[in-house]
């Protein structure tokens, strides 16, 4: 079972909620409704992770079953060879089966091991973290 965080803390997924590229997300609410797929927003995300000449991107990317909106906040962190920090954020609205890119970033000679990325998304009241994929 693969385990995601909130902002609330950590909850299991059922492993039918996730497909194979992306990540899903988990609700913020209580434990009891993490199992309920009910309770889960219509919504997959994930950050991307591509090389780019010397360096990568990183891109966060939702994926509605309905249409949603909120706020979006695309954080990516890295203390090698110094501290390096970039924060984005705004709003959003996707329409049902559509993918939307929610901020994007590319960070030069960086190993990708190195930085830490979450996508972080606020919708009707609750927070949900994203995690980062990497295909390289």
């Amino acid at each position: 079972m693969t385990f995601l965080r909130t902002k609330a803390g950590a909850f299991a997924l059922p492993a039918a909620a996730l497909s194979l590229s992306v990540f899903g997300l988990a609700a913020a609410t209580s434990a009891e409704s993490s199992d309920d797929d009910s309770a889960l927003p219509p919504v997959q995300c994930e950050i991307q992770v591509e090389k780019s000449g010397r360096g990568y991107t990183w891109t966060g990317v939702l994926h509605a079953d309905a249409t949603v909106e909120g706020a979006y906040e695309l954080n990516i962190s890295s203390r090698s060879g110094g501290r390096t920090t970039i924060s984005q954020g705004g709003s959003f609205m996707v329409k049902a089966g559509k993918t939307e890119t929610l901020g994007q970033a590319s960070l030069g000679g960086m190993d990708p091991d190195s930085v830490e990325a979450e996508l972080i998304l606020h919708m009707d009241g609750k927070s949900y973290v994203c995690g980062q994929k990497a295909d390289l």
